[in-house]
């Protein structure tokens, strides 16, 4: 039995429909910011009125829907939202990922760092040091240029437009690139993108590389960027296959376990 089937069998076993109906019902309603009537989210969801009815019932009356009394439409209430302001993104992220970043740490001999956005600027935000007796170190909560930096790169290319505006508003080093320059970096960040990592010489420590791959989804509302560190030497450049695997495969760990 392959993957994909075994993991069919497994959702069929575990199946909870109503629960799966709940969850239809929340992602078709939070696409849109207009109230709909039962036929109409029976419809979006690819349901009958009859297998919605009760859990339309029930989510109204525990606080998670609001009905208008004269049309009848549904909405979203505050509820999902005030439970999710009680969780904190960032410190979910970082419980998540330093047991993994140790793993890979470990099974690489080298330092890894986990990169977000903050402010236009690229904050790393978990550090996780080599086992051996000498080792690159980066500060948790250091911030870097975006432009500048590997894992702001990374980001950067995987940011949606919006995003992307604001932080080439902000930063100084876009303002002072001709505009074949400019191009050239759009182009750099088209290249990450359809590879999801990216490799090269870190601008701030000479002699030190990184490869650094994507945490999250092209263009996701959180996305992050994991990096290994070495030091290029003579004889040994660049990172092996095995460093690369390593990396890409708790990138998309890290990505899995949140959800991202």
């Amino acid at each position: 039995m392959d993957i994909a089937k075994a993991q069919q069998e497994i959702s069929k076993k575990y199946a909870v429909p109503a629960l799966d109906k709940c969850f239809e019902i929340f992602q078709f309603l939070a696409s849109s910011s207009h109230a709909y009537t039962q036929s109409e989210i029976a419809k979006g969801v690819g349901r009958s009125t009859n297998e919605i009815f009760r859990i339309l019932v029930n989510l109204e009356m525990n606080g998670y829907l609001r009905r208008d009394a004269t049309s009848g439409k549904y909405r979203l209430s505050f509820k999902l939202y005030n439970l999710s302001r009680s969780i904190s993104p960032l410190d979910e992220l970082r419980q998540q990922s330093i047991p993994l970043m140790d793993d890979l740490a470990h099974q690489t001999g080298l330092s890894c760092q986990l990169s977000i956005l903050h402010q236009s600027q690229t904050m790393v935000l978990v550090h996780a040091r080599s086992p051996g007796p000498v080792s690159l170190s980066v500060a948790e909560g250091a911030v870097f240029s975006t432009l500048e930096s590997n894992a702001g790169k990374v980001l950067l290319a995987h940011s949606n437009d919006e995003v992307r505006r604001l932080i080439f508003e902000r930063d100084l080093t876009w303002h002072s690139m001709s505009d074949m320059e400019r191009q050239t970096f759009i182009n750099t960040l088209n290249d990450i993108q359809m590879s999801s990592s990216y490799s090269g010489s870190t601008s701030y420590i000479p002699g030190v590389i990184e490869h650094v791959a994507l945490v999250g989804k092209n263009k996701g509302k959180q996305i992050g960027a994991l990096s290994l560190s070495k030091v290029e030497s003579v004889d040994a450049k660049g990172f092996s296959e095995m460093d690369i695997d390593a990396l890409e495969t708790t990138a998309l760990n890290i990505s899995t376990i949140l959800g991202l």
